[in-house]
């Protein structure tokens, strides 16, 4: 017969392994000593961004994050918490951490994943300085768009120029004619 605790363990591993299955990415944070209130703000936060921070044990954090345990020994010290990332937008939600990580200096990001590739805080930093998706799409498309606009300005000019000459051989026509 297992102990509740065992069981209630075994359960919160389950739901963290869950919740990296379901997750675009995850991130870990040091909250020691960041008060409660401070804390309560980020979870509400990043709730509105499809995000959820997990706070547990850095023993079960590790059994959770069992195919990558390489990695998760450095990003799992002190009081470690998981925040999950189910939106597709990851910028979004590195964006509210790092600017909560400003705002809090005590809180210390440590790192996370993207797609199963372990992350470092600067590359978290280096992510969060990115425009918006929809900056990026719209950049992606005006440069996509420009050689077509040029293309079609030359083509136009060709056009105006054929249209002048045409106009200039009707005026000597018509001086020629006087």
């Amino acid at each position: 017969m297992k102990h509740i605790g065992t069981i209630v363990r075994e359960k919160i591993v389950d739901e963290l392994k869950e919740s990296l299955k379901q997750s675009e990415g995850c991130f870990f944070i040091n909250f020691n000593k960041v008060k409660a209130l401070s804390i309560s703000q980020l979870r509400n936060n990043l709730r509105k961004m499809n995000s959820k921070v997990y706070v547990a044990k850095n023993s079960l954090l590790s059994k959770a994050f069992d195919a990558k345990r390489d990695n998760i020994v450095n990003f799992v010290s002190g009081e470690t918490a998981v925040i999950f990332v189910y939106d597709k937008d990851v910028v979004k939600t590195a964006k509210a951490l790092v600017d909560f990580a400003k705002e809090n200096e005590i809180l210390k990001i440590q790192g996370g994943f993207l797609n199963d590739k372990a992350v470092s805080p600067e590359d978290l930093n280096s992510l969060a300085k990115l425009p918006p998706k929809e900056i990026l799409l719209g950049m992606a498309v005006s440069g996509l768009a420009s050689p077509i606009t040029g293309f079609v300005s030359a083509l136009n000019q060709v056009m105006l120029k054929f249209v002048w000459v045409v106009e200039e051989i009707k005026k000597n026509k018509e001086t020629n004619k006087k």
